[in-house]
C-alpha cells in the first residue's frame, strides 16, 4: 500500500474515535468537545497523569482482500481534568484521586472504542478489542507497538484539556 492510500486509511480509521468521543462527552458528561491540531507522536511521553489504553487488532476487507491491521486507543488526562471528568460522569466532586474514580478513564476508552468498532464495522474492518488498562503516575510512559504510526490529538473541554493517541499500521500475513 503506497503513502498516500495509508494516510487516507489513517484518517478514516481515525475519524469515528474523534466522533465517538465527542458524543461520549455529549452525552455522559454533559461537555463539549473540540479536537485541536494533530500530530505525528515521536516519543514514548503520554500527556497525562492517568490514562487509558486498548489494544486492537483485526482485518480491513479491501476489495476482497483481507488486509490484517494492529493498533491501539489511548485517551491521557492531566490530573485536574481527570478529577474535574470523574466527577462528572459519576455526579459528584472528587478533589483526589481515589479507587473510586479508577476506572473512569478506561470506562470512557472502552466506549469510545465500542462507538468507533460500530462505525469503522460499516466500512469494512474487522476489530477484536483488548480490555482496557488504567496507567497513574507522573510523566508515564508507554512504548508504541513497533512499527505502528502514532497520532497525537489534544482536546479542548470545560473539564480540562486531554489527549488521545491513535496507533495504526497495516501488518504482514
Amino acid at each position: 500500500m503506497d503513502q498516500i492510500t495509508f494516510n487516507k486509511k489513517y484518517v478514516e480509521f481515525c475519524a469515528p474515535f474523534v466522533k465517538g468521543l465527542q458524543k461520549i462527552y455529549s452525552t455522559m458528561l454533559h461537555s463539549e468537545i473540540k479536537p485541536l491540531k494533530p500530530e505525528i507522536k515521536t516519543n514514548v511521553n503520554l500527556h497525562g497523569d492517568h490514562s487509558a489504553v486498548m489494544g486492537m487488532n483485526g482485518h480491513y476487507d479491501d476489495a476482497g482482500k483481507a488486509l490484517p491491521f494492529r493498533g491501539s486507543l489511548l485517551i491521557s488526562w492531566p490530573e485536574a481534568s481527570y478529577l474535574k471528568t470523574a466527577s462528572a460522569m459519576l455526579g459528584q466532586e472528587f478533589k483526589k484521586y481515589n479507587e473510586e474514580i479508577a476506572d473512569v478513564g478506561s470506562e470512557i476508552c472502552n466506549m469510545t472504542m465500542g462507538s468507533a468498532k460500530s462505525v469503522l464495522v460499516e466500512i469494512g474492518y474487522r476489530i477484536e478489542m483488548s480490555i482496557p488498562t488504567a496507567i497513574t503516575g507522573k510523566d508515564h510512559q508507554l512504548q508504541a507497538q513497533k512499527g505502528v504510526t502514532t497520532v497525537l490529538l489534544p482536546f479542548e473541554c470545560a473539564l480540562g484539556n486531554f489527549f488521545i493517541e491513535v496507533n495504526f499500521a497495516f501488518t504482514e500475513i
